[in-house]
């Protein structure tokens, strides 16, 4: 079967991969969700796990560091502080669990990650602001579930952003935040990536050809929001997610028979 000769993929499972990197970069730039989601578990049809979720690590990392700029002056502060503090007890919890886990589970729980992500943008979007008190402890365990999702299946959105409504932050302190989140996380995440696997050549390699994919889905996404509107687009992240974690979960689950 002819390859890509900068990857070691088939041609066809490169296209797919570049397509999906793509349709994840646009919907994230729309949505304020999306390759996150997309990238990491879709990455796993085709790759052995830690090359999957390292190339969705830095894919996600080289998208957030270009779009956190123009969010800056809506960051808050000490809520991101206290997520990464606890963040980084989860990162290296969740990175062995990655080691440690054959491509069969970690497709199991990336499907069924998925689709309860799935089922929180459609029927959880908000939960009630908590006191001071209480949301200390929603700090902690959201942060360190947060971080071992980042970890293990470069995944830290749905965790996260349920944190953060949680706090009774406005709509845009919530979205800047979380984007300043998942730079220091997938930095973090990376640097214990690359210490704890030794496998970084490869990874580099992948991400540097899907590049492209993340500058084309960046143009696409603001093209997209301002011509389709983002619940439209909305409703498209949710459509490819309930085909991306069914085709996951069953992956796995024949892998497993």
């Amino acid at each position: 079967m002819w390859t890509f000769e900068l990857t070691e993929l088939p041609v066809t499972e490169f296209g797919l991969a570049f397509g999906l990197v793509l349709l994840g970069s646009s919907l994230q730039v729309a949505t304020g969700v999306g390759l996150g989601l997309i990238a990491g578990p879709s990455l796993l049809l085709f790759l052995d796990s830690a090359a999957a979720i390292q190339t969705a690590i830095i894919l996600n990392l080289v998208l957030t560091a270009c779009l956190l700029p123009t969010e800056l002056r809506d960051v808050a502060g000490r809520p991101l502080a206290h997520m990464c503090l606890w963040a980084c007890i989860g990162i290296p919890v969740g990175t062995v669990l990655l080691l440690m886990a054959d491509s069969t589970s970690l497709k199991i729980a990336s499907g069924l990650v998925v689709l309860l992500a799935v089922v929180q943008l459609r029927f959880f979007p908000a939960p009630q602001a908590v006191g001071p008190g209480s949301h200390s402890w929603v700090v902690r365990v959201g942060g360190t579930v947060s971080g071992g999702m980042t970890g293990a299946l470069a995944v830290p959105g749905p965790i996260a952003l349920w944190t953060l409504l949680s706090s009774g932050l406005n709509p845009a302190a919530v979205r800047a935040t979380l984007r300043a989140y998942f730079f220091i996380a997938y930095t973090v995440a990376l640097l214990i990536h690359l210490l704890m696997t030794q496998r970084g050549e490869g990874s580099f390699s992948l991400s540097l050809v899907l590049l492209p994919a993340v500058a084309i889905g960046i143009g696409l996404g603001q093209a997209g929001r301002n011509a389709i509107g983002s619940d439209r687009l909305r409703l498209l992240l949710e459509v490819v997610l309930v085909i991306m974690g069914i085709s996951l979960l069953s992956r796995g689950l024949l892998d497993a028979v």
